[in-house]
């Protein structure tokens, strides 16, 4: 009776728990008691095997914290090592270089052994042309990790590293064992790629083709190559080869005839051959044939007319995306009327490509009235993007001789849109229009935005370079030395390679008074470069005579050729000779400088110095 009343008189016995946890329960309850009367009834087996189920988990993960420590924290090395890694890829993509070389090295300090990590670090210092590219190709290799994309960039690390030889047999040896592709193509073109260097790689790829028939891509890979050789035989060959995959109808052969299409050289047979199959391929649509309308142009002038008449009638019945090739066609060879007489106006103001030829067309026809009215009108307002309608009334303002009031405020209001729609070769149009019309604070404030855009769009370097180099050039327009340093250092910073973006800064900061010490250093390293360079002469000659150090900077004076450069930097050439003591020639460069001139405030005070010391 003892063993089978209730011990526990709080236990509400009608509340039993769920029938399939009973068994863990009890078997819980055998092994730890809950209450002390459940202790005094517990069995002296019972509590052999709590102590030994304790010592066994104890046991075990003691056991276990031995053997997975270091994984484990391996592992959570790894995941803040890869968190670096994204950072620093993401600052590569805007633009800050810099940053994201410090946050690739963070995270190979935080996990040495990470494989992005290292990755990272080996493509960043192969950018940077150091030989610690090399250690964590090593470090790769012993890893086992290496990929196809990573040989190939050990191999552009060696062409960066000036190991040539190294870098073609590292190529050698990759080209035997992977299969032909584009970018591996590029790669060869650089190692290999002058006339006489290409017969490694004219050697490896027609040992590929010839053991691969059936891959066409690699075939039409060698006949490029072949035909960038120079030699008259492999460029016989490769011709040969080309015609002969552009004979088939399948897409092949329709991307070998827009090869053909983009050789700068085709004898007047291949130009005709060219035309006809660019006419009748099965895969081609309008705009290969608005391609072989262009050459049959190029290759018969006198028969332009006709040419064009033919298009003419071949495209009277097409509507919108079919017609639109033939139109753009008909604007560069500026057959204006014949777009006015072929496209309605009702038709294009239904689809916006046609549209913008239409109004480019009244625009070269000088109908200014029709243009006006087709910009204002609320059909066309519903069809072309504000953007594009904001520069068509900007240009209107200016063609019509609006004042110039006018023109600015349209042509704000068409960088204010393009900025709202990140359209960064739109904001790289209005900055180049309102230079080459004098506004270059807006052409200013315009190659900055677009440099915003572009860097928020991922977009190419190119397009981030272009806009650097007029953003320099509407600093120096607008006389504003603040905002040229500031836009030479980022560029600097964006591309450390580019001497022309380095020397601005130089010189600029020099200008200025700031970092001069520094500056002279950077300087003279690039003067060592290019000895008879005459910006860097007056650069390193600018900054000896901030430091007061005029014997050098006269020394630096020497043999400088005067012509290339701006009339600002004939100022300062001339500020330097004048305080050396050489007055009479630092007159007769003074004379020769335009008193209206652009130039920087302080290139200004060069010269007024000079002109009022008579």
């Amino acid at each position: 009776m003892l063993w089978n009343q209730n011990i526990d008189p709080t236990k509400d016995l009608s509340q039993k728990p769920f029938i399939l946890w009973r068994p863990f329960i009890a078997t819980w309850q055998w092994l730890v008691p809950p209450t002390v009367a459940h202790r005094d009834r517990q069995s002296p087996l019972a509590r052999w095997i709590a102590a030994f189920v304790i010592v066994s988990i104890c046991t075990t993960l003691l056991i276990l914290g031995v053997v997975y420590a270091r994984p484990m924290k391996t592992a959570f090395k790894n995941m803040r090592a890869e968190g670096k890694v994204k950072e620093a890829r993401q600052m590569a993509e805007n633009g800050q270089v810099v940053n994201a070389v410090m946050k690739a090295q963070e995270a190979y300090s935080i996990a040495p052994e990470s494989e992005d990590a290292i990755r990272l670090n080996f493509e960043y210092f192969t950018l940077m042309k150091r030989d610690t590219a090399e250690y964590f190709h090593k470090k790769l290799k012993d890893m086992g990790a290496l990929t196809a994309a990573d040989d190939q960039l050990y191999v552009r690390c060696l062409m960066n590293l000036g190991k040539v030889k190294d870098a073609s047999k590292a190529l050698e040896q990759l080209m035997r064992v992977e299969q032909p592709t584009e970018s591996l193509m590029k790669l060869a073109e650089e190692v290999w790629g002058q006339r006489e260097q290409n017969k490694p790689l004219l050697a490896i790829l027609r040992t590929y083709t010839k053991d691969h028939p059936d891959d066409k891509d690699s075939a039409l890979r060698f006949a490029k190559v072949q035909l960038a050789s120079g030699n008259p035989t492999e460029v016989g060959q490769g011709m040969e080869t080309l015609w002969k995959l552009a004979s088939q109808d399948d897409v092949l052969g329709l991307q070998t005839l827009e090869y053909i299409n983009s050789l700068s050289s085709l004898t007047p047979e291949d130009t005709e051959r060219l035309i006809a199959r660019l006419k009748s391929h099965p895969k081609g649509d309008d705009r290969h044939y608005v391609t072989a309308l262009k050459r049959e142009v190029q290759l018969n002038p006198g028969r332009k007319k006709e040419i064009v008449m033919s298009g003419v009638m071949k495209y009277r019945d097409k509507k919108r995306d079919q017609l639109l090739p033939f139109i753009r066609w008909l604007v560069e060879e500026k057959e204006f009327t014949q777009i006015l007489a072929m496209l309605p106006e009702d038709e294009a103001k239904a689809h916006q490509g046609l549209l913008e030829n239409y109004l480019n067309a009244l625009t070269m026809l000088q109908r200014f009235d029709d243009l006006e009215r087709l910009v204002n009108d609320p059909k066309v307002t519903e069809i072309i993007d504000a953007t594009t309608l904001a520069m068509y009334r900007a240009h209107l303002a200016f063609i019509l001789n609006k004042p110039s009031e006018e023109l600015r405020t349209k042509l704000i209001a068409a960088k204010d849109a393009a900025q709202f729609n990140g359209r960064y070769s739109t904001l790289l149009q209005i900055a180049k229009y309102g230079e080459d019309r004098g506004h270059f604070d807006i052409a200013e404030d315009a190659y900055r935005q677009a440099i915003k855009a572009a860097r928020r769009a991922s977009a190419s370097p190119k397009t981030e370079r272009e806009a650097y180099t007029g953003l320099l050039k509407s600093c120096l327009a607008n006389q504003n030395t603040e905002a040229l340093i500031q836009a030479a250092q980022e560029a600097a910073n964006r591309w450390p390679d580019d001497s022309n973006f380095n020397e601005t800064f130089l010189y600029v900061s020099l200008l200025a008074g700031r970092n001069i010490e520094l500056s002279l250093r950077n300087a003279a390293n690039l003067l060592k470069t290019q000895p008879t360079d005459n910006q860097r002469k007056l650069t390193v000659a600018l900054a000896r005579w901030r430091m007061q150090d005029i014997q050098q900077a006269v020394e630096n004076l020497q043999y400088i050729d005067l012509n290339p450069l701006t009339e600002g930097q004939r100022a300062v050439f001339a500020a330097i000779a004048n305080s050396s003591g050489f007055h009479d020639d630092a007159m007769g460069v003074i004379k020769k400088i335009n008193p209206k001139a652009t130039m920087l405030p302080e290139e200004r005070r060069c010269y007024e110095r000079v002109a009022q010391a008579k």
